[in-house]
């Protein structure tokens, strides 16, 4: 989905503003804060909901890809799939400094800790997937449906991966640079800024893409 995100700038306080712009960005699109969302862009709410619900189906995606689930006979499942992407998102870790000036631009670090879960759950994951399927070899499944075979396979993972939300570890911090864009009396981030943003908030090739742009036209 593409949402421009941009503002009316302001030179008072600047260095406040645009780290408060760099904020709402990050809490819209991860945590599905829309109401500083909403003040700072003049978007209306349903635009807001929108936004956040495009990244959660897409870390949904990418977890269901990721582990190679297959829930077409269990549609049902996919709405706990992204209540699971929202747990993820919710303990997204990062801190946002003020701007600084750097010759005519401004810039924002973002430190930000990349959530460990899929590396954190891997050995149990993995030890769930062998048993799963060597039950299977042993026949433990064979009177199922496939939606009732593919739904017990899918919430035996997603209970795996909810209880490590509940001890989230996280890699080593990224401090992300991004450049405040100028233009007239707007300003706002490139994609690549925000792209390089969503990679370093999950530490794992699950995330390759962002369902998110914040360009200008």
């Amino acid at each position: 989905m593409l949402l421009i995100f941009s503002l009316t700038a302001c030179t008072a306080n600047v260095e406040k503003r645009y780290q408060t712009y760099i904020k709402s960005l990050i809490a819209i699109n991860y945590l599905g804060a829309t109401k500083d969302y909403i003040a700072a862009s003049g978007a209306n709410q349903e635009d807001a909901d929108a936004l956040y619900q495009a990244n959660i189906d897409l870390l949904t995606d990418n977890i269901l890809t990721y582990y190679s689930v297959n829930i077409d006979d269990a549609p049902e499942m996919r709405e706990q799939f992204e209540s699971l992407a929202k747990n993820i998102y919710s303990k997204v870790n990062y801190k946002v400094d003020k701007a600084r000036k750097d010759g005519s631009v401004y810039l924002v670090d973002v430190t930000i800790y990349p959530i460990n879960l899929f590396a954190q759950t891997s050995s149990e994951v993995t030890a769930y997937v062998d048993t799963f399927n060597n039950d299977v070899k042993a026949g433990t499944y064979n009177d199922y449906s496939l939606t009732d075979y593919e739904t017990l396979f899918s919430q035996g993972l997603i209970d795996i991966l909810n209880a490590g939300c509940e001890n989230m570890s996280y890699a080593d911090p990224q401090v992300i640079t991004v450049e405040i864009i100028e233009d007239g009396n707007k300003y706002y981030i490139s994609d690549r800024d925000f792209m390089q943003i969503d990679a370093a908030m999950i530490s794992s090739a699950i995330v390759t893409e962002t369902a998110t742009s914040t360009d200008a036209n």
